[in-house]
């Protein structure tokens, strides 16, 4: 479907050839309207005809009306597009009539041709993806250019030349008048077409306040109100009744949950999300990235919103892209759409991208698709032909899971499906795409044009509420106070439901919320859910033994949140998962028993089973799973990593106490290998957890231990362990897991000294260049973040963890990085540059710098770099004008900068521009030094400078200009 119509084919859309209202209008027009010749011309005949112009438009408005029912989806869209066109137009026409102004032509007249053609124009549709008065000031810029090009059509007839000046301006304005009135008299014939097309009230994102209903029952209620009245042809009724099948499923499954809890339905507990709605305006808007969105409105009428989007035609040249993170209800939202949708009106097919083959095609991928839903073999083309006057709407979901299982890049799935859309609208059966996916994984994907982009919302207070009343009313009431003190869980539904599955066991959230650390509740809440998959083996065990597996699954969580944090990822792969456990914790060994004797399972039938872990899945062409695991929330990962580091350091004391006196050093294989593949600091929240766990520990012990350990750093490895989750020269690991160690001791210390670590200043200083030079720039910049390194007088340094959180930029990780090496050559120089940096940031500050230090006739380049600094504006005139008039190359600097340089009123310009005038400059015709002059009693310089008042005066009389003052 065209995205815009003009009026001449809305008109034949409405009616065609054989439409009474349509014969009348092309007759009014000469027969031109049918014949597509219409132009300027018949546009000036309706200065006589508008009154039956107008007539015929409203009554062809009327007439559609009588067809609002028994057609297709498309048709009836289609339609409403094109009665919008009409509607534009009619609009301004009956505003002019409005004015009652005659314009009587000639033949001659008449003969006139004029470039301008309005029943050509492209008439604006409005977009659901913009606000309703950014829709109004489209049709208002349309409505200026009409009564512009119309007033300059008639300036060109013999009629304008018959017409005395209070004519000339009594046309104007007129069609000034009519240019406003427009814009009301649309939103007036607006009103009535959507009284019979409710559709239409959300092209325009008009919320109605249906705040009643809740689960997107509203985008049903809306539909039914638009639907054709088709009745559905039976895979449609059979797919519906699978859909709406969902809305009375549990949100989890029984087995799942605490005996004695009862579980909502979907229908009852889905709270509609709140978004963000974004459009592939230009190729700058790049939604992977979170500054993308970081003025974009938060909206919450989602339903308005898909109400109008699914039902305007823009909805058919470009897929609708839903991003949100992992937990935050993407799959649900496209079941809840499913299920609300009306199966006469939308053929819909949701497809799990995780559950088709990869490396297949689009059209085959929905062709697997509809295989699930409808336990037959059907093309894609069969399905569309017996739809029956349904809109097929195609749900792709999971794009995300897709691309994490195959690892293969699918940068343009979007504009492949905007393609295919295309073709089948040219074959007539078109049909709308929805896609969902992670808002990481977006990096790089092509967006067709105009793509609408929406972005899912966490929860806020009054969602999370809403919830909990829905949850409350069916089990033992969590108070929604108690859940909010942990926004980070509460906000995303997933974990929303996991905090009230912990609550609902023994109330001990509630009980014990005041006095829990956030380490604390993490350790809680992943503790009770390993003792819940734990028990599901009905064998009897010790509470002892208990114990035991449940630290065990703990474990093998924790090796999952270090395959991501050890390779620098958000997700890992089953393969790597797999592997980790087996080298860390010999899972796969037979010998490896616990608990109940029995063996321990693989990771891939582990991991998949708890809230807090999602598990995503692809099918290669020879039907292989491909799996890979992330975390729902970041910070179960962290928590877990930080946990797993500081069991295996306390395992090491206990095996150090315990160890023969004769054996000097401890064996730290194990601690190595988990600490020598990525930096702490790279995370703040395992940091933090460390820090929690180092409050009650036994500190002095293991601060000796992690002494020892940094001191017999650099002694040959006999072993570094079987875990190799990356590959990493050694050198680069022997880096990281010294700083490792800095770390923990900084942890267990608060601060240490050059003695506490055995290192002298040149000692510290060859350690942190061996890290920058080992390290990737992201890890170093951690260190520079985090590490606070001061000179002591007695004890020569000293080092501690900072509390600063905020983004490392380049300028301040180079400003900041001298301090955390000791490098006193460049604290001297950054102490020098600070101020200056602080005022203007570093690339100005070494642009002024290097402009200071150029003599004046050769500072043209450090000028321009000056010039391009960003930021550098605000100084740049300044610095400009200084240097003009004095010695340098002034005609140079003038050819160059002059014309950049706007009207100011600083004593710099005055100052200068005298300079350039009394050494006998030529000033160009960008001067502004007259304008200077003859206004420079009003820039307040006569009392304050009264040498400068004497010389504007005689270069005024030079100049020849009049002063004012």
């Amino acid at each position: 479907m065209r995205r815009t119509y003009s009026y001449n084919e809305a008109v034949k859309i409405l009616g065609g050839r054989d439409h009474p209202v349509i014969a009348a209008m092309d007759k009014v027009l000469g027969g031109a309207l049918l014949l597509g010749s219409l132009g300027m011309w018949q546009v000036l005949d309706l200065f006589d005809a508008k009154p039956d112009f107008v007539r015929l438009s409203n009554e062809l408005l009327t007439s559609l009306s009588a067809k609002r029912r028994g057609v297709s989806r498309y048709t009836r869209t289609q339609r409403l597009h094109a009665a919008h066109a009409v509607l534009v137009m009619t609009a301004f026409f009956e505003a002019y009539e409005e004015q009652q102004f005659t314009v009587k032509l000639t033949p001659e007249d008449r003969e006139l041709v004029a470039r301008f053609n309005p029943w050509e124009l492209e008439l604006p549709l409005p977009l659901s993806s913009y606000p309703y008065e950014v829709n109004l000031a489209v049709l208002e810029g349309l409505y200026g250019q009409l009564a512009d090009s119309l007033l300059e059509a008639v300036r060109g007839l013999s009629y304008w030349d018959r017409l005395n000046d209070t004519g000339k301006d009594r046309l104007r304005g007129a069609l000034r008048h009519a240019e406003m009135r427009a814009l009301e008299r649309y939103q007036e014939l607006v009103a009535q077409l959507a009284a019979e097309y409710p559709e239409i009230r959300f092209w325009f994102a008009v919320d109605e306040g249906r705040a009643g209903r809740k689960a997107l029952a509203r985008l049903e209620d809306v539909l039914r109100e638009t639907t054709t009245d088709l009745t559905p042809q039976l895979r449609l009724t059979e797919l519906a009744g699978a859909y709406r099948g969902a809305l009375r499923r549990p949100l989890v499954k029984a087995a799942d949950v605490p005996d004695g809890v009862r579980i909502p339905t979907l229908a009852d507990a889905y709270v509609d999300p709140r978004f963000q709605l974004g459009t592939e305006g230009d190729r700058a808007f790049a939604p992977s990235l979170l500054s993308t969105w970081d003025e974009v409105p938060v909206r919450d009428d989602l339903y308005a919103y898909l109400a109008g989007f699914l039902t305007s035609p823009e909805a058919l040249s470009a897929p609708l892209l839903v991003l949100g993170d992992p937990g935050s209800g993407k799959s649900l939202l496209t079941e809840m759409l499913a299920a609300r949708l009306p199966a006469s009106d939308f053929a819909v097919v949701r497809v799990e991208l995780r559950c088709t083959p990869a490396g297949r095609g689009l059209e085959e991928q929905i062709e697997h698709g509809l295989h699930t839903l409808l336990h037959e073999r059907l093309s894609w083309a069969e399905f569309c032909r017996t739809t029956g006057g349904a809109l097929p709407l195609v749900v792709l979901d999971g794009f995300d899971e897709l691309l994490q299982a195959t690892g293969v890049s699918q940068s343009r799935y979007l504009m492949t499906i905007a393609d295919f859309q295309q073709r089948l609208e040219d074959m007539g059966r078109p049909a709308l795409f929805l896609v969902t996916s992670r808002l990481s994984v977006c990096a790089g994907l092509e967006l067709p044009d105009a793509t609408n982009v929406v972005r899912l919302m966490p929860f806020d207070e009054g969602q999370v509420r809403a919830w909990l009343d829905v949850w409350n009313a069916v089990n033992r009431p969590l108070p929604a106070e108690t859940a909010l003190r942990y926004p980070d869980l509460a906000s995303q539904p997933l974990l929303l439901l996991m905090l009230a599955l912990y609550d609902a066991v023994d109330s001990s959230f509630q009980r014990d919320h005041l006095g829990l650390s956030r380490g604390q509740l993490y350790g809680r809440l992943l503790a009770l859910f390993a003792e819940r998959e734990v028990t599901k083996n009905e064998a009897g065990r010790t509470e002892v033994h208990l114990a035991e597996d449940i630290e065990f699954e703990l474990d093998r969580l924790s090796v999952v949140a270090l395959a991501m944090f050890n390779r620098g990822v958000q997700w890992v792969a089953e393969h790597e998962v797999t592997a980790d456990l087996a080298q860390l914790l010999e899972v796969d060994s037979p010998e490896r028993l616990k608990g109940t004797h029995t063996p321990l399972s693989a990771g891939e039938t582990v991991l998949g089973r708890f809230f807090f872990m999602q598990r995503t899945e692809a099918v290669r062409e020879d039907r292989t799973t491909l799996r890979t695991y992330e975390f729902l929330h970041a910070t179960f990962g962290e928590y877990l990593v930080a946990r797993f580091v500081w069991d295996r350091l306390t395992e090491l004391r206990q095996e150090d106490e315990a160890r023969s006196k004769r054996k000097v050093t401890a064996d730290d294989v194990e601690l190595y290998s988990v600490l020598s593949f990525a930096a702490l600091t790279s995370s703040k929240p395992v940091l933090d957890f460390l820090r929690e766990f180092a409050k009650d520990s036994h500190r002095e012990g293991l601060s000796d231990l992690v002494s020892r350990l940094f001191a017999g750093r650099e002694e040959s490895r006999t072993s570094r362990g079987r875990y190799l989750p990356s590959s990493l020269a050694d050198t680069v690991r022997d880096a990281k897991y010294s700083l490792n160690l800095v770390v923990l001791a900084l942890i267990l210390r608060g601060k240490c000294y050059s003695d506490d670590l055995g290192l002298s200043v040149d000692d510290w200083r060859r350690l942190t260049l061996f890290w920058k030079s080992r390290l990737p720039s992201s890890e170093w910049a951690s260190v520079v973040l985090w590490f606070w390194v001061e000179r002591d007088a007695e004890r020569h340094f000293s080092v501690s963890l900072s509390n600063r959180d905020r983004e490392v930029h380049a300028q301040w990780l180079l400003m900041s990085e001298p301090y955390v090496t000791l490098d006193e050559v460049a604290v001297t120089l950054r102490d020098a540059v600070t101020p200056l940096v602080s005022q203007h940031g570093i690339e100005v500050a070494a642009a002024l710098i290097n402009l200071w230090a150029t003599p004046a006739d050769k500072c043209r380049p450090a000028l321009q770099r000056l010039y391009e600094a960003t930021g550098g504006s605000l100084v740049f005139s300044h610095e400009y004008f200084v240097r003009l008039g004095i010695g340098g190359n002034d005609a140079e600097l003038l050819e160059q900068f002059e014309r950049r340089i706007g009207i100011s009123d600083t004593l710099d310009e005055l100052e200068s521009h005298l300079r350039l005038h009394e050494r006998g400059v030529e000033l160009s015709p960008y001067s502004n030094l007259k304008i200077l002059l003859k206004h420079l009693d009003e820039f307040g310089y006569m009392e304050l400078r009264p040498d400068l008042v004497k010389r504007a005066r005689r270069a005024a009389e030079e100049l020849g200009v009049q002063l004012k003052w």
